[in-house]
């Protein structure tokens, strides 16, 4: 395998990333909506 140039390893790390950085928001949103969702169960009891 050929070394990379040092500007395709910054590409393919900022590309890593982002998709951790979605991730992160994706598991931030699930969590919100379940604590919203239990916020609203308790709430109708």
């Amino acid at each position: 395998m050929a070394a990379k140039k040092p500007k395709e390893i910054e590409k393919e790390w900022k590309k890593v990333e982002q998709e951790e950085m979605k991730e992160e928001d994706h598991q931030l949103e699930l969590k919100e909506n379940y604590e919203q969702d239990e916020a609203y169960e308790e709430s109708d009891e």
